[in-house]
């Protein structure tokens, strides 16, 4: 199976009353061909809507509140950005991938202020270990399949000495354990050059905005319908 993963928050207990959550998505493409034309219908169909978001937002004061170029560079488009969609936007593109059916989404859901000093002094750590509780909680239930799994995620936020350990991490955990069968593949990008990480930034971001507003009520539950979010594991678990 193939699973592309972005984020969306940060991993900080002592900053919990301004940052409560951190975000994983994990999206399985069940059809990479017609996922990749889709997002490429997603992009052509909405060009310059997305380069109006695209643009430096100020407030009243004039000052800077959202840079902009994210997803633009010299006009040419670069990469799908969540955090320059505005509420219509994520919405239609929720409505728009809903219809399409080619992947799947799972999340984790990390609580800041449930969090120790030792987990968050290793932002590796902090990262990796619930990634792979996840992982594993969802193959040994049925919900996610028990398989040979490539992992893609977006390098920008991941220290060069780090990029090695994931992999081994989880062949070691997940299938000397004997919950997986694996192996496990772990390959990093620059999301402008991968589409499909592009597609799990946004609903990486898209659930972190549901969390801190519960503006996207009705879209969570229309994504579960659908049959596109398919789990949502919280960390720390409840016991």
């Amino acid at each position: 199976m193939h699973l592309y993963i972005d984020e969306s928050g940060s991993i900080n207990n002592h900053n919990a009353a301004h940052c409560p959550y951190f975000v994983i998505a994990i999206v399985h493409v069940k059809d990479k061909e017609k996922a990749q034309k889709a997002y490429k219908r997603f992009v052509s169909g909405n060009f310059e809507w997305l380069q109006e978001l695209d643009q430096p937002k100020l407030n009243a004061k004039g000052e800077m509140i959202r840079d902009g170029g994210r997803m633009f560079a010299d006009g040419k488009f670069k990469e799908l950005k969540g955090s320059q969609f505005d509420a219509e936007m994520k919405k239609k593109f929720l409505s728009f991938f809903a219809a399409k059916k080619h992947f799947e989404v799972y999340y984790i859901k990390i609580s800041n202020a449930k969090l120790t000093d030792n987990l968050c002094a290793n932002t590796a750590r902090a990262f990796n270990y619930p990634l792979r509780l996840a992982l594993g909680y969802y193959i040994k239930h049925g919900i996610l399949p028990n398989e040979e799994c490539i992992i893609q995620l977006d390098e920008r936020n991941e220290r060069t000495e780090s990029k090695h350990f994931l992999g081994i991490y989880l062949n070691t955990e997940l299938i000397m354990n004997g919950t997986c069968v694996g192996p496990f593949s772990v390959q990093y990008f620059d999301s402008a050059d991968n589409r499909l990480i592009q597609i799990a930034d946004v609903y990486a971001n898209w659930f972190y905005s549901h969390l801190m507003t519960g503006a996207y009520e009705k879209e969570l539950k229309g994504q579960q319908e659908a049959g596109i979010i398919k789990g949502i594991f919280e960390f720390p678990p409840s016991e």
